[in-house]
């Protein structure tokens, strides 16, 4: 029997530890030689707001990225690979898209989802991943020495590869180390790996899928391959076949009559048989009679049949054969590839339930900004919120408690800009004017007022030009604009509810913006539904009045 040849792991750690675990199990010959060291790199936080998502190509930038990580946790996370998707999601981030491909892929698929700026955390030797995509460098993947006895026990294994880089170190290091590639065979995550390995190995096999367990599968198979197709010393490749070729000198063939004779004989002979079988046989159908008179010989025949097992071929002498010996290294060559395809299996159904994660996260999303705008159309048209009012409690009420009262209060007193120009035009000619002051202010007023000094582009002083700006500031919207305006009027004292009212508008518009962004950035809760709470039946009680026996 011969043993499966070493497999020689050269991604950095952790990575490394865990595919040497996995190969291992399958009861492989590993050993683990990183090639590099990840360590991380000091870098500077962009502002989340120029971005609308962020691209992550390795688990690496999680592990790596530090305290920076925290101001990006608001942007939905590009993942290539479901090992970097799942790593986003266990340090806090909303992962929107999950690449089954490269980088290039994932990118794609990106941009298909409505994600034109990506911001890219990698590390700093790294392939360019297309236009609108901002890269920092957030860890570095740094050569780790390996001396020439190292490189010299790569000789005759199968080695995995999963970047590009990695595949480009190992040819420098054989080259320098003049070990013959002719010896190695490789065992690539992706063509692009494959591609960067060059020629002149033993073989260069691709996994089917871009991921570590994919690449277990066929490091594992082509390591039972080769300890067959290359037994170790004193192996012998046919050990567990019995068949010796032999050749044997071809027989002339005899002439046609000799042919029809020996049939004839034997169609005689067979006819003879099948009467005398007829005759004492019992299991060709005899009668009792007939057999009785040989028990003997129908004793003997049931000796001979005994142990007899129908899946077993009879030998020459009637006995069973021993089955064939089973190959074992074929047997976990198989278990191998099954073992890969459910991995590859498993990796879609983790990517398919974190776009199903994704898409909950989108449609709770939709659902916030739905809310958020039903309440702008009920303020702006005056009316209360009804049903809208618990949904801002449900959805908004952990995420902005303040703005979600001040909204909820402000809907219970509605005030719309067509309730602010009536109001203003019903008050205008008391608050242009100074009604409570006596008549040598007054005339004092009116002679200050015949000659104004102001710079040139400055907007007039005047009760009546800043009364028509407040009407055109309302007119744009501008709330608290035209407010401060009516404040510096001669009778703003006049004006106390206007401006309080004018006060509650912009208010409640200040707490529905904020709302609004809570739904788009996705920080909307989802409504739970709310407990059943079954009634208690009511059972008597010791201070209950007993029923009168007599009914009286």
């Amino acid at each position: 029997m011969t043993s499966p040849h070493a497999l020689v792991v050269v991604r950095p750690e952790p990575g490394n530890a865990r595919t040497a675990a996995a190969l291992r199990a399958l009861g492989l010959d590993v050993r683990q030689v990183p090639l590099f060291a990840v360590t991380p790199v000091d870098w500077s936080v962009p502002d989340p707001a120029g971005f609308d998502g962020l691209l992550l190509t390795s688990a690496n930038a999680v592990r790596h990225g530090g305290a920076g990580l925290d101001a990006l946790k608001r942007l939905p996370v590009v993942a290539v690979g479901a090992a970097t998707a799942a790593a986003a999601s266990d340090a806090g981030f909303a992962v929107a898209v999950t690449g089954s491909g490269d980088a290039r892929d994932a990118v794609s698929d990106a941009r298909d989802r409505g994600f034109a700026r990506l911001l890219h955390l990698a590390g700093r030797d790294r392939a360019p991943t297309g236009d609108g995509i901002e890269a920092i460098t957030v860890y570095a993947s740094n050569d780790v020495p390996i001396d020439a006895t190292v490189a010299q026990s790569f000789a005759d294994t199968v080695v995995l590869l999963h970047s590009e880089r990695a595949a480009a170190r190992l040819k420098d290091m054989l080259d320098t180390a003049d070990i013959a590639r002719s010896g190695i065979e490789i065992a690539a995550i992706s063509a692009a790996v494959a591609e960067a390995a060059g020629t002149g190995w033993a073989t260069v096999s691709i996994a089917p899928q871009p991921s570590d367990p994919a690449l277990v599968a066929l490091a594992a198979a082509r390591a039972n391959i080769r300890a067959i197709d290359h037994p170790v010393d004193g192996g012998d490749k046919h050990a567990m076949s019995d068949y010796v070729p032999t050749d044997r000198p071809r027989a002339r063939g005899p002439r046609m009559g000799v042919i029809i004779a020996l049939t004839a004989l034997a169609f005689i002979a067979g006819l003879a048989l099948m009467a005398y079988a007829a005759r004492k046989l019992p299991w060709f159908g005899a009668t009792a009679s007939t057999t009785a008179g040989a028990p003997v010989a129908g004793q003997k025949a049931g000796a001979s049949n005994s142990g007899y097992i129908p899946s077993q071929p009879l030998g020459p002498d009637g006995q069973p054969q021993a089955a064939a010996p089973v190959d074992t290294a074929v047997l976990a060559t198989r278990e191998a590839t099954l073992a890969g395809q459910l991995t590859a299996l498993e990796a879609r159904t983790a990517a398919i339930t974190t776009d199903a994660a994704a898409a909950g996260g989108q449609a709770t999303r939709a659902e916030g900004l739905l809310v958020a705008f039903a309440a702008r159309r009920a303020l702006d048209r005056g009316v209360g919120l009804g049903y809208l009012e618990e949904q801002l409690r449900l959805r908004f009420g952990q995420a902005q408690p303040r703005a979600t009262m001040l909204l909820i209060q402000a809907a219970r007193q509605p005030v719309t800009l067509e309730d602010l120009r009536q109001g203003l035009d019903a008050i205008a000619p008391d608050i242009t004017s100074s009604t409570g002051e006596n008549w040598l202010d007054t005339i004092q007023h009116q002679i200050d007022s015949l000659i104004v000094l102001r710079k040139a582009g400055t907007p007039s002083p005047m009760p009546a030009d800043r009364l028509a700006r407040a009407r055109r500031l309302l007119g744009a919207g501008q709330v608290e604009a035209a407010r401060a305006e009516v404040a510096r009027l001669p009778g703003a004292a006049q004006a106390g509810n206007w401006i309080d009212a004018a006060r509650r508008y912009v208010v409640a518009r200040q707490a529905l913006d904020l709302i609004e962004s809570t739904a788009l950035i996705g920080q909307a809760g989802q409504p739970q539904p709310a407990p059943v709470v079954m009634p208690t039946p009511q059972t008597a009680t010791e201070t209950d009045t007993a029923p009168d026996p007599s009914g009286i």
